[in-house]
């Protein structure tokens, strides 16, 4: 019987080992602190769109707005980057030092202020992947 009971022991430990080693990965990822736009912050005079190029989010890592009293920062759907809309479920953020955190999977962010800044290209689209295991 002894050889029955560790024939079922023996894959079970494995999958638990395997799972821990695997949570530990996951979840010892330090998040990575972005200012936005760098010593330019929240503003039209930088592309936000092509501040995010090149980078590698993931869900947990903080972004940092600082703008000045002129703009604003808004988390939006699709539709709202899309459009350019703030609606009821929008989040929207006006102290000019806003850190936010990445949600996993798209994140949309628009000024709303002054009208029409969004369309002229202050909005921003991330994508958060889940956080890299760790070494």
């Amino acid at each position: 019987m002894a050889i029955r009971g560790s024939s079922f022991l023996i894959p079970a430990m494995l999958f638990f080992m395997v799972f821990e080693l695997q949570y530990e990965a996951i979840h010892s990822y330090t998040p990575v602190h972005y200012m936005v736009g760098d010593e330019d912050g929240w503003d039209p005079v930088i592309s936000m769109q092509g501040w995010a190029q090149g980078k590698h989010f993931h869900a947990g890592d903080v972004l940092e707005f600082k703008y000045d009293d002129a703009f604003d920062v808004s988390i939006v759907d699709k539709a709202g980057y899309d459009d350019c809309f703030v609606s009821d479920t929008s989040i929207q953020f006006s102290d000019g030092d806003d850190n936010i955190t990445l949600a996993f999977g798209a994140n949309y962010f628009i000024s709303s202020l002054p009208t029409n800044i969004c369309a002229g290209g202050m909005k921003m689209a991330i994508n958060a992947t889940a956080p890299p295991p760790s070494v």
